[in-house]
């Protein structure tokens, strides 16, 4: 209560302080953006796609996105440029051979390893560590074997789908390499088709996303071009001129021809 003759009142009972905004760790939301879906915060896991942006997800939560784009509370705020298949690409990663050997059980999870003594099935609690050394990453590249964890910048290319880091595509560049084809299968690919998995520096999103709308006119001139070439196509066969030539399998176009010529002659 206070001012009663009983108490003194402290200055945080008198004054309301403003709370202090909690710090976001960038770094660790950057690492658990490459363990987790972008969509439903799941683990990721194969198959797993990635968009124009460099965000990944699993491939069955974004079917289900596009089924029903109600079902993630902020699935239009993270991908509403997503309207359909060809808006991702389902990506080709290298696994990480230490999983391979059970080093990490538990998904990779160091949290809860068990105690290997003979004899003893107890489990002993590891202390806490920051996430980053918790998790062992899934995947590695397959040119430097540096694990793609969120500590060092990984991308993939548009056309293939191939996974590496961005140390693997500068050595190999430095080694002579052709800048114009992918570094792990070799196909071909433009500068412009290489994406930085979530990056979030504003200027290279802002490029990206350049880069999707880019693809997305050319994908409908190339449609367009193609349709104009099928009815085309389709118009010139309806020529009269042209259907007499046309063969059939009774030969009943080809009869009337001869037979029309004939007629002439005489």
């Amino acid at each position: 209560m206070g001012n009663d003759g009983g108490s003194i009142p402290r200055r945080n009972e008198m004054v309301r302080e403003k709370k202090k905004d909690e710090k976001i760790d960038r770094k660790a939301q950057i690492i658990a953006m490459f363990f987790s879906c972008a969509l439903s915060k799941q683990p990721l896991q194969q198959p797993i796609v990635g968009d124009g942006l460099g965000r990944l997800y699993n491939r069955e939560a974004v079917l289900e996105y596009l089924l029903d784009n109600s079902k993630f509370g902020d699935g239009n705020a993270i991908c509403a440029h997503i309207k359909g298949l060809k808006d991702i690409k389902t990506l080709r990663l290298q696994p990480n051979p230490s999983l391979a050997n059970n080093t990490f059980p538990n998904n990779g999870s160091l949290a809860s390893r068990s105690d290997e003594k003979e004899g003893t099935g107890r489990s002993r609690q590891l202390p806490s560590l920051p996430f980053a050394e918790q998790q062992a990453a899934q995947f590695v590249c397959p040119i430097t074997m540096k694990e793609m964890n969120g500590n060092l910048p990984f991308e993939f290319a548009w056309p293939c789908g191939c996974v590496f880091s961005a140390l693997a595509r500068k050595e190999m560049r430095d080694a002579g390499s052709s800048v114009a084809e992918c570094v792990v299968c070799g196909e071909s690919v433009d500068s412009a088709d290489i994406v930085p998995i979530n990056s979030q520096d504003p200027d290279v999103l802002a490029a990206l996303k350049h880069r999707m709308d880019q693809r997305t006119r050319k994908k409908k001139s190339e449609k367009k071009s193609r349709s104009k070439n099928k009815l085309k196509r389709r118009n010139s066969s309806d020529d009269p001129a042209d259907r007499g030539t046309e063969d059939t399998r009774d030969g009943s176009l080809v009869g009337k021809k001869v037979k029309l010529t004939k007629e002439c002659k005489a």
